[in-house]
Parts: structure tokens; sequence; C-alpha cells
């Protein structure tokens, strides 16, 4: 197959994602990983921060405290202070679920819901008090309302970690743009693909050359696995968006016009540069030699990648 005409230009994205200058499946997720401050006196907006964290009960709190005093800590702190805050709503986030998973919250937000509906806006539309209070500790969390496995579920709004960037290493400035851009629009929901294809190989790209440049950052092992993930889907599709056509088992034209497409803009350099153009260019050819399907020979290749 191998078509060779651009339908889309992805010049601009693809050099965003190679050099780290712009923003960023549902499997992202950092680890809860802890680092160690230098054995200095914290500030006094550091310390009040990690006071307020302590309790899920003040993590809205803290977040506040965070926006409003970030400028008064250290890079280290900031960095430390904006790790804590993400691993305390990962913590929580069991939680949130369950509570939101109640019946009878679930069927209040159904009753009132509209694509792309806050939170916020949620929990002043519901009449019953128990999900009110539920929607509005979720709201003074931060956290965004999305719809997921056939119901309704709080996620972590990576978004609002954009006004901490000026304050943090470049690792986590970075880490926090791959972060927002997958929370704002999920690669994959409910088993099937919710981006196109060329978002799918850009995403992947970022993921690596993030692995590659920050080998030593505290998110490095989260965006490993990132990228893992995101190159699953990339040779795969998703379950219910596969690469293959399931019934004749040609590749989809519209995959292949996009990573066609990338590895043209991307050029010679771009692809060496990187493993993941490096055996996508690879499996394309292969592909086209076996009809443009998934044969033995291309199941062969994918199993021992």
């Amino acid at each position: 197959m191998r078509p060779k005409r651009l339908t889309k230009n992805l010049a601009a994205a693809l050099a965003s994602a190679m050099l780290f200058t712009g923003a960023g499946i549902t499997v992202l997720g950092a680890f809860p990983q802890k680092i160690e401050a230098a054995a200095v006196k914290p500030t006094t907006a550091f310390a009040l921060f990690e006071q307020r964290l302590q309790k899920p009960s003040s993590i809205g709190l803290a977040q506040a405290t965070l926006v409003n005093r970030i400028g008064q800590m250290t890079q280290l702190e900031a960095n430390l202070a904006v790790l804590h805050l993400e691993n305390a709503l990962k913590a929580y986030l069991p939680t949130a679920t369950k509570r939101m998973n109640a019946p009878v919250v679930q069927l209040d937000i159904k009753n009132i819901y509209t694509p792309g509906m806050s939170m916020a806006l949620a929990r002043s539309k519901v009449q019953r008090s128990e999900s009110r209070i539920v929607l509005q500790d979720l709201t003074a969390m931060n956290y965004k309302l999305e719809r997921g496995g056939g119901g309704f579920i709080p996620v972590i709004q990576y978004k609002s970690f954009k006004v901490f960037k000026p304050y943090l290493s470049k690792d986590l400035q970075v880490y926090i743009d791959l972060m927002a851009a997958e929370s704002e629009q999920p690669t994959v929901i409910n088993r099937t693909l919710q981006v196109d294809w060329y978002q799918v190989v850009e995403r992947a790209v970022q993921y690596e050359a993030f692995v590659q440049t920050y080998k030593t950052s505290n998110r490095a092992a989260a965006m490993k696995e990132a990228f893992e993930a995101s190159k699953q889907i990339v040779f795969n599709g998703a379950p219910n968006t596969p690469l293959f056509d399931k019934k004749t088992q040609v590749i989809l034209l519209k995959a292949a016009i996009a990573y066609e497409n990338t590895l043209s803009e991307a050029g010679p350099e771009q692809i060496e540069a990187s493993r993941l153009l490096t055996q996508l260019d690879d499996f394309l050819l292969l592909v086209e030699q076996n009809g443009d399907k998934k044969t033995q020979a291309v199941m062969d290749y994918l199993e021992a990648m």
C-alpha cells in the first residue's frame, strides 16, 4: 500500500513531539514515587502546603495554597509539591471513583449530564443531597467529570497543573503537558480509539522522547509505561478499533496513510533517532510485502518486538 500523497501536514506536530515544545492511553498514570528533599529548612509556603495535603478533606485547600504560594518555594520544593499533589490525587482516586459509582449518584448525574459538563456544574444541577455532597467534595479536589466504563468517573484534571509549569524543572513541565493532553482527550475510552491515527503515533513518539531525554526524571517510569501502552496501540489499535480489519485482516487505509505521512514528515534523521519510528517503517514495509494483510509473518514481527 505505502501511499505517498500527504493528506495531513504533520511537520509542526512531529517537531513538537521530538523537541518537546508542544503538548502531549487511558492507561497513563504516574506511579507514586518518593524523592527526598535536601536537608534544609523548608520555606513557610512549602511547609503549609505539606501540612494541608495530609488529609483528603484538605486536598483542595492544599491545591489552592500551591497555586497562591508556589512562587515562594524553591524549585526543588515546587517540584516536590507538584509530585506530592499528584500522588495524593492518585491515592484518593479509587475512593473518589467508589463514591461516584454509587447507583444514586450515577443516576442523578445521568439525568442532568451533557457532554463536557464540569464537575462543578453537575454539582449545581443535581437535586439529591447525597449526590451533591459527593460532587462538591470532588469539585473541591479539582477532579474532572468524564464518561467511562458505561458510567461517570472522576479523572485527575492535569490541565489545572499547567499554572505550576513556570516554577518547575523542564522534565516536569513536559510531563504536565503530556498528561494534560491525554486527560483532555484520552487516546482510548471503553476500548475504543478516541483520536486519529496521526495522534496515536505522535503521542507514542512524545512518550518515547521523554524516556530518552529525561532518564533520571521522577516520572520516567510512568512515561515508560505510557510509552509501552501507546506503542501497543500504534501496532495493534484498540480492541474496538483494531489496526487490521477483523474480517479481511487488511490494514486500515486511514492508519496506513497517517503512518506513511508521519514517516515522510519525520525524515531519515528523526526516524533513525526514534526506535519506534524505525520499527514502524520496517513494519509498514513488511505489511506491504504481505499484501497489506496481517499474515503470520506480520504477527511474528509484532511478537518479536
